[in-house]
């Protein structure tokens, strides 16, 4: 299952995301969280190995597109001499994420069950997707 995730992952972000054009990364990275959404129910619903792939494979399509997007994204803010900090303080902010996600969504899963935990995760990502919706990006 891994190794399907980072074969996928790595063609994904090699072959699609390194070729989207810029002032379109927010409508890639739109796309990616509203696909976020089914995926993760159809991974808490999988009943069966093809159903999980499917699911496997609409998160992975998301995550390739995530964090280079949203990258992109945050590099147009700040004069030249603020970029570092800015990208510093993205990064910072994605490893904090990274830290207190699967603490936060582990907690949820051994009280409740996988299932839930997936379900609350997908509801879980309305609340990114209404901030992109609204975001207006910074034209140079």
């Amino acid at each position: 299952m891994f190794l399907f995730i980072g074969i996928l992952m790595t063609l994904i972000q090699g072959g699609y995301v390194r070729r989207i054009r810029p002032g379109k990364h927010l409508s890639a990275s739109i796309r990616a969280i509203v696909i976020l959404i089914p995926s993760f129910v159809l991974i808490a619903l999988a009943s069966n190995q093809i159903i999980l792939y499917v699911g496997l494979t609409l998160y992975t399509y998301a995550s390739a597109v995530v964090i280079p997007c949203f990258t992109t994204i945050s590099s147009i803010y700040g004069n030249d001499d603020e970029k570092g900090t800015i990208t510093g303080i993205f990064r910072a902010l994605g490893a904090l994420a990274r830290a207190l996600g699967p603490t936060f969504s582990s907690m949820i899963y051994w009280s409740f069950g996988a299932s839930f935990a997936y379900i609350v995760g997908s509801i879980a990502f309305i609340i990114p997707l209404s901030i992109l919706l609204s975001t207006k990006i910074k034209t140079e």
